[in-house]
């Protein structure tokens, strides 16, 4: 069966954020993206982790002005959900952060965030007057509150401080130096967040932990 790594808890948490997983015929799990932004990723990161740690070649196609990654491997399918991922209608208001990835490693579990921020997160920088200087943030919308909380406690454990407003549906993690924390400790390897800090913070990205995603910061979108 499948084994816990950093990679497949990358896997699992972009799949926790963007992902679906179908237990019927013809099982398979699905993963979304922007055609335009996400392309990169799916194709130099995403695709690559899968080849190796399920030893199979995932279908990328564009459909309905999105772009969608496909594993049709009924074995991945149960493996998933015996590991405590919902499946089906409603996978979002429900799912959380498995516990056999939270009782790994902490680079596993720093994976995992990464995977769920490269999915479901964004920079945003507020460039209001009242700022001397682009005022950054990152921020993860989710309805899911149960989640959020479990990614703020699992956050603070890796030295990065995150707020959460519940009337929202959003964590946020605030200002310059908790974001180069966040770069530091968990990271993005995906491009699309890159390129975009790049822009007004250009120093930033070379504090992030994620190699891989040096690969393609070159690819400004």
């Amino acid at each position: 069966m499948f084994q816990i790594t950093p990679n497949m808890s990358e896997l699992i948490g972009y799949i926790i954020g963007d992902g679906n997983i179908y237990d019927k015929k013809p099982y398979y799990v699905e993963i979304t993206g922007h055609p335009k932004y996400d392309f990169a990723y799916f194709k130099l990161h995403l695709s690559e982790i899968i080849q190796t740690e399920l030893h199979y070649t995932p279908r990328i196609f564009f459909h309905s002005n999105g772009i969608r990654l496909r594993i049709n491997k009924k074995i991945f399918v149960e493996w998933l959900k015996n590991i405590g991922m919902p499946a089906g209608k409603g996978k979002f208001e429900r799912v959380t952060i498995p516990e056999i990835v939270l009782r790994d490693s902490l680079d596993c579990i720093k994976s995992c965030l990464r995977g769920i921020f490269d999915s479901d997160g964004c920079f945003h920088f507020d460039k209001r007057k009242v700022y001397k200087n682009p005022y950054i943030r990152v921020e993860l919308h989710m309805l899911n509150i149960v989640l959020l909380h479990q990614i703020k406690n699992q956050l603070k454990l890796s030295g990065v401080l995150a707020t959460i407003s519940e009337k929202k549906k959003a964590l946020y993690i605030n200002g310059y130096q908790e974001v180069k924390k966040f770069l530091i400790e968990i990271g993005s390897s995906n491009s699309r967040h890159l390129n975009r800090i790049k822009r007004i913070y250009p120093e930033l990205p070379n504090f992030n932990c994620a190699s891989v995603a040096q690969l393609v910061e070159r690819l400004i979108i």
